[in-house]
């Protein structure tokens, strides 16, 4: 596992989920993760910064994903 890109994907998924509960704490509250996180409320509408935030945040996860997997089947 190349342990540089492993950081560098958690450090970027990192910075997207911040930017993307917060942008979701601001439209729906405290506990808007909590009660919208993975529904149609959570990703926003096409356009809006909530949608980019969330896009933003899908693909640092597919990133994250993608070194963890390469890891493993190296492994």
């Amino acid at each position: 596992m190349n342990a540089q890109r492993l950081v560098e994907t958690e450090h970027r998924l990192a910075l997207a989920d911040r930017a993307w509960r917060a942008e979701v704490q601001r439209l729906h509250g405290p506990d808007g993760v909590l009660l919208h996180g993975y529904g149609p409320l959570g990703r926003g509408e096409p356009g809006t910064p909530q949608r980019m935030a969330y896009e933003a945040r899908q693909a640092a996860v597919a990133a994250w994903r993608q070194v963890r997997t390469r890891g493993i089947s190296a492994a």
